[in-house]
Order: C-alpha cells, then structure tokens, then sequence
C-alpha cells in the first residue's frame, strides 16, 4: 500500500497545481473584464519576474499613437479587393 499512497499523493499534488493554474487564469480574466467594464479600451500586459506575485502596475498612456494614420482617418483600403 506504500506505493499505492506515493502515487496517490502525487496525483493529488497535480490536482491542486492544476486548480490553483485555472484559479490563476479566473482572476487574470476577471481583471480584464473589470478594466474593459470600466471603459479602458487598449490593454497590454506584460508578466514580470521581479514584481512580488499577485501585484499588480497599472501605466497610463495618454494619447494616441495612430493619430494621422490612415487607420485612424478611415482612409484605409483593401488592396486588391477595389
């Protein structure tokens, strides 16, 4: 039974590796919803190695960077498809 009980607790060590993966994922998804809900309409994110886990810096970018491009204009064109 030794052995048996060996395996059976790596089993359950995956399961909780697992879940706390998808809890992960849960909050990540749920930070996103809650900025998009708040009207935030550009969002990157970038995953740091020396921020304490669970933390989270929120930068501002006032403006835009496509000002003047024909994206922003509504001059753009599918080439090819005229």
């Amino acid at each position: 039974m030794a052995v048996f009980s060996g395996l059976e607790d790596m089993d359950e060590l995956e399961a909780k590796k697992r879940n706390q993966q998808e809890q992960e994922i849960e909050d990540i998804i749920s930070m996103l919803d809650s900025k998009t809900g708040n009207g935030v309409s550009r969002i990157k994110v970038n995953v740091s190695e020396e921020q304490q886990e669970g933390t989270v810096n929120t930068q501002y970018h006032h403006g835009r960077c496509d000002v003047g491009s024909p994206w922003a204009k509504g001059t753009t064109r599918n080439f090819g498809c005229d």
